[in-house]
């Protein structure tokens, strides 16, 4: 597969970009989740009264950890195709930039994503490869948004259309990245959390975020490749 390779020498190329684009909600990302480990381990312990008091202690950064993470998301889901245009095509961008520039979306990010996400998990209920499917052939939608200045249902519906012949290449192209980045995280966290020591559990937080985000710019270009290359056809 081309697609695959040529998206992965992309992200190598422009790694320290991606790593400075990333880092905001790589951050927020592994703080929030080291908050709800807490909240597992004592769930897991049977124990809802010790629950409610964790909660009831932490409610104010769980609050502002997730208010944030949300925001971030979008402004990043936006931020890495306004940064794979401009590095294509040589256009001088720094990485906050393209990311205020999704920030700047973020209300028509958000409703495009809870639309896409609905429909994918009635692919998911339907079965589980249809929601693969279902998700590969609406992923152009954030290129649209932001490299079109589309709206909300126009970004969805034009990402549905142009990707009519292009299914079955997005669904494989998809489910191999799906299923690369859940092995290696997989392996991550057997390998790191091999102790119930604090430092253990937040070294395994911090590896597993760094295997989300090394798969994802080379995931989100192919995306952004298509998309491109439909422009130009």
């Amino acid at each position: 597969m081309n697609q695959f390779k040529s998206a992965w020498q992309f992200a190598f190329t422009h790694w320290q970009f991606f790593a400075v684009l990333a880092f905001p909600i790589f951050f927020i990302e592994v703080s929030s989740a080291y908050f709800l480990t807490g909240a597992t381990e004592i769930m897991s312990a049977g124990n809802m009264e010790d629950l409610t008091e964790y909660f009831a202690a932490n409610n104010f950064p769980i609050f502002i950890l997730s208010l944030l993470s949300i925001i971030l998301s979008m402004s990043f889901m936006g931020g890495v195709f306004v940064a794979f245009d401009a590095l294509s095509n040589n256009k001088s961008i720094k990485p906050y930039d393209a990311l205020f520039r999704g920030f700047r979306k973020f209300f028509p990010l958000l409703g495009a994503y809870l639309i896409c996400f609905f429909a994918t998990m009635l692919g998911l209920i339907m079965l589980i490869l249809p929601a693969f499917y279902i998700g590969a052939r609406l992923s152009l939608f954030p290129a649209y948004m932001m490299l079109e200045n589309k709206g909300v249902m126009d970004s969805i519906s034009s990402s549905w259309e142009s990707t009519d012949e292009h299914g079955t290449t997005l669904f494989l192209l998809t489910l191999v990245f799906f299923t690369l980045t859940s092995v290696v995280a997989a392996v991550v966290a057997i390998v790191s959390g091999g102790s119930d020591t604090e430092s253990v559990s937040v070294l395994t937080l911090v590896l597993s975020g760094l295997v989300e985000y090394i798969f994802i710019f080379p995931w989100a270009y192919v995306y952004y490749s298509l998309y491109q290359s439909l422009k130009t056809a």
